[in-house]
């Protein structure tokens, strides 16, 4: 990892286009919101950075689609942030718990505000967590925090609309342009896997 990235400037980036895209108002997929996240200048291929990306891409297209009030997704933006910030890199091969899918899990849980003492909603984002890494489990490693943004998104999205009601839209045909800086990339293996002429 280069130690030379600026991640305070960094996560302050991601939390400012998330305000951006939310003040423009435009109802985007979360997949195009995680890209316009990703496309930031200083964002590594792989990262912790994705464990933060993920709940608020999430939490921007919530508050899009729920006519939330820019203090609320404000608020929600500090807790995913120093949520997903605990969540050490290699999470995925090390504790076997992808920090995309506990992304999916902190967007639940800041969403709907479950906590580890509350009733409500405990369940639901444990149950999406659970949900969001068997997606990504269904295909092979080694990691790519791109690819497994796209599947914890997808999952979190058929799993939001089931059990909460709220539709994050995410797109069926989802183009990864990453993949050239991947070495480590699955190539044809990966479902978001696309060379243009």
């Amino acid at each position: 990892m280069d130690m030379t990235i600026n991640r305070p400037k960094i996560y302050d980036d991601i939390t400012k286009k998330c305000l951006e895209i939310f003040d423009d108002g435009q109802s985007l997929a979360v997949d195009e919101i995680l890209m316009k996240l990703m496309d930031l200048p200083g964002v590594p291929m792989h990262d912790p950075f994705h464990h933060y990306i993920m709940p608020a891409a999430s939490l921007v297209a919530a508050a899009i689609e729920t006519k939330a009030d820019r203090a609320a997704l404000e608020g929600w933006l500090r807790e995913a942030l120093r949520r997903g910030k605990s969540v050490p890199g290699g999470f995925c091969g090390d504790c076997g718990s992808c920090g995309s899918g506990v992304g999916a899990g902190i967007f639940l849980s800041v969403y709907t505000g479950a906590k580890p003492m509350k009733r409500e909603f405990w369940d639901v984002a444990n149950r999406g967590t659970g949900y969001a890494l068997t997606k990504v489990g269904s295909y092979p490693g080694p990691r790519c925090c791109k690819r497994v943004l796209f599947l914890a998104t997808q999952a979190l999205s058929e799993f939001a609309e089931e059990n909460l009601g709220l539709k994050l839209k995410v797109n069926d045909d989802i183009r990864c342009h990453y993949y050239k800086n991947n070495k480590e990339c699955l190539g044809k293996e990966c479902p978001f896997f696309i060379v243009r002429g």
